[in-house]
């Protein structure tokens, strides 16, 4: 008899059917039984067979309570069809009559958007619709190109660019890092044949948020494409964007230590929005902050000027690179080169490329 033919799970499944949340009932020997209409939308099919899950560590709490069970979060490697991935999970090991039990998984989502941008998001990558931008960085001064950014961009089924900040926030807290950064990084592949080929110097930094650069396996997938890939010093940056404050300073220390001695220099990006903090610079082996686009929004005004003299103080006691985004007027670029900031990007002296037009201008 299997799992979904016990009387006992045969209430539970009725009982989750139309739950908003997706769950999926997965037996201990291994393999999918069930799946309620949630899972299979957000996964996009109704054949069990089309998910498989790595096998999961059962905590032993439902032997100590055979009435209760146990529950318990893990990050869970799924493979959807031809795809694998981590996805941020609650897994409740459910008693059965004989001293069996099995393992009731339920998909962790802050809310419908986020249903749907797990959706979609798994659809973009699942059916190759991702692209990578690229957006010059420059030396104000001289107006030498200095570093690349990454951004990252994926279509709907029409081919259209789906905002970022439709998908990725809503994502980001659902382990679905590892599949992102893993597409985003057979992408980059192609950037790094064009800088050998014309034999370019530059660092390209790949931009990631603050969570996803924390996930245990960040920095082996990052140093393993460097490996791969024969990736000299500096030629590979990341710049950190913080969605959320930075839970554990000494475990981020040491994880972003271990890069930067792989030669992968690390941009604080945003500074001075959301949850950055000075303790950062102070922490972290930072070797470039990056000044949020708002401040070039009010460079003109006096109160905004202050700040960036009070950061360019920092930057230059510290020994740190300085660059200001969002630039887009002559004006803008002049204030900041008084004011001491040396590096900057924006739509005054480039718009994001994607690679083909980007090749153009060598």
């Amino acid at each position: 008899m299997t799992i979904i033919e016990d009387q006992q799970a045969k209430y539970l499944i009725k009982s989750l059917q139309h739950h908003p949340s997706p769950y999926v009932i997965f037996c201990k020997e291994g393999g999918v039984e069930w799946m309620n209409k949630s899972a299979q939308y957000v996964f996009d099919t109704k054949k069990i067979n089309d998910i498989n899950i790595a096998p999961i560590i059962s905590h032993g709490a439902s032997k100590k309570n055979e009435v209760i069970g146990s529950s318990f979060q893990s990050d869970l490697e799924l493979t959807l069809r031809k795809i694998k991935f981590l996805l941020r999970s609650r897994v409740h090991e459910i008693p059965l009559d004989k001293e069996e039990s099995f393992f009731l998984i339920e998909v962790l989502a802050q809310s419908e958007m986020a249903l749907d941008a797990l959706k979609n998001t798994i659809s973009c990558l699942e059916n190759d619709r991702i692209d990578m931008a690229y957006q010059k960085q420059y030396d104000l001064a001289s107006g030498d190109l200095v570093s690349v950014e990454t951004l990252l961009r994926l279509r709907d089924e029409n081919g259209d660019i789906i905002p970022n900040d439709k998908l990725i926030p809503l994502v980001e807290g659902e382990s679905l890092f590892s599949l992102v950064v893993l597409a985003s990084m057979q992408k980059l592949k192609e950037i790094f044949l064009f800088k050998k080929e014309k034999k370019l110097d530059f660092t390209v930094y790949l931009n990631v948020s603050a969570y996803t650069a924390m996930q245990e396996n960040f920095c082996k997938i990052i140093l393993d494409f460097v490996e791969e890939n024969n990736l000299n010093s500096g030629d590979l940056g990341l710049e950190i964007t913080e969605t959320a404050e930075l839970e554990d300073i000494s475990r981020a220390a040491e994880y972003f230590e271990n890069l930067k001695a792989h030669g992968i220099p690390l941009a604080l990006d945003d500074f001075g929005a959301g949850y950055s903090s000075l303790s950062y610079l102070r922490d972290l082996p930072i070797k470039m902050v990056k000044l949020d686009k708002d401040f070039s929004r009010t460079v003109s005004e006096e109160d905004t000027q202050e700040l960036v003299r009070f950061v360019v103080t920092i930057c230059d006691n510290m020994k740190l690179d300085m660059l200001a985004e969002g630039i887009e007027t002559i004006e803008q670029q002049e204030t900041f080169l008084k004011l001491g900031c040396d590096k900057g990007q924006g739509y005054f002296h480039h718009r994001p490329q994607f690679l083909k037009e980007f090749k153009e201008e060598f």
